[in-house]
């Protein structure tokens, strides 16, 4: 999908005071080019008329510029790094960004990220819930091979 004829017609949309369309098609094209960091701003732009903080917020988080309040509502909206990873929808590795502020934004969620989803092994809880797993997949393999055994013998009975 080419930007330009899209980006118009957010034009003709806003210039009407239709931002729900204008959103849908900027969202269009951000998902399309996700590492371009104007077509972000835009989308925030226009959430940020609409008086939508989290989401101004969520689109602008790799600029700059971003305002600190937006960006709060944000990161409190989506509280643990996993979730604001996922919801930036950045395809590919922090490499890709076109400036150091947003490479160092994204390295440093993805970061927090890998340290939320997979704590050091000395944090982990053990014990219980270790033998709980245990005790539940062997009761699983106890059941799948009651039912085979009961398959068996039904179809040897004919």
């Amino acid at each position: 999908m080419p930007k330009a004829p899209v980006l118009d017609k957010v034009a003709v949309d806003l210039a009407h005071g239709h931002t729900q369309p204008a959103i849908q098609r900027l969202s269009s094209l951000v998902n399309a080019y996700p590492h371009d960091l104007d077509l972000r701003h835009r989308l925030a732009a226009v959430h940020r008329m609409t008086g939508n903080a989290v989401e101004a917020g969520r689109w602008d988080y790799l600029n700059p510029t971003a305002e600190p309040a937006e960006t709060s509502a944000f990161e409190r909206a989506f509280p643990s790094a996993p979730r604001r990873l996922a919801a930036l929808r950045w395809r590919g590795s922090a490499d890709l960004a076109p400036t150091e502020h947003a490479r160092r934004r994204l390295v440093e969620l993805t970061e927090a990220a890998e340290r939320e989803v997979a704590p050091p092994a000395e944090t982990r809880p053990r014990g219980r819930r270790g033998a709980l797993a245990v005790a539940a997949l062997a009761g699983a393999l106890a059941v799948v091979a009651l039912a085979v055994l009961g398959a068996v013998t039904v179809l040897q009975a004919f």
